[in-house]
């Protein structure tokens, strides 16, 4: 804020009050001497008006007790989210009931649905785990994907051939493919 707008931000409070007051004065002076409005009427009028302007200050005031209990509540929220989302921590690594493990070559994680660990699992869910065909049946392929079905879907993939010849592998067997 510059110097000069300072300034008339301090002097100009003042002032218009001044100001204001020598208005409402003139105001009262013609509208009694037109006998329009009682000077009664007129102060009737006016302490009316301070009291709503009362009500404005104390409803603004709760307003914003409410937005800063709001934007606590919403942290708070985020921050319980945060936390229920991190997963327990345990000394003993869990077993599946049968044993089985993520089919992610190297993982070795405990098999949670489709295959996958749960990282893994949402990992493909999110279609962020590459070499299995994603949820919706596709394959990327560099800037190309390739429709292979869904019913194919979280199974391992590879794409090879040249660049004008693909071939796509779901668990080393070739299937029919498309472009899309």
């Amino acid at each position: 804020m510059t110097l000069r707008e300072r300034l008339t931000q301090v002097v100009s409070g003042p002032a218009r009050n001044l100001v204001e007051e020598r208005i409402r004065t003139v105001v009262v002076d013609v509208l009694h001497d037109q006998d329009l409005v009682s000077s009664g009427e007129v102060e009737a009028l006016r302490r009316r008006f301070q009291e709503l302007e009362q009500r404005t200050a104390t409803l603004e005031q709760r307003i914003a007790t409410l937005e800063h209990h709001a934007e606590e509540t919403a942290h708070a929220l985020a921050e319980a989210r945060s936390r229920d989302a991190r997963p327990a921590v345990s000394s003993t690594p869990a077993k599946s009931a049968d044993g089985a493990v993520c089919q992610v070559p190297g993982c070795g994680g405990v098999y949670r649905s489709k295959g996958f660990c749960s990282p893994h699992y949402q990992r493909w869910r999110r279609g962020t785990l590459p070499g299995f065909v994603r949820t919706d049946g596709t394959v990327p392929d560099g800037a190309r994907r390739w429709k292979v079905g869904v019913e194919h879907a979280g199974s391992p993939v590879e794409v090879t051939g040249p660049e004008d010849a693909r071939v796509v592998l779901v668990r080393g067997k070739p299937v029919p493919a498309r472009a899309v």
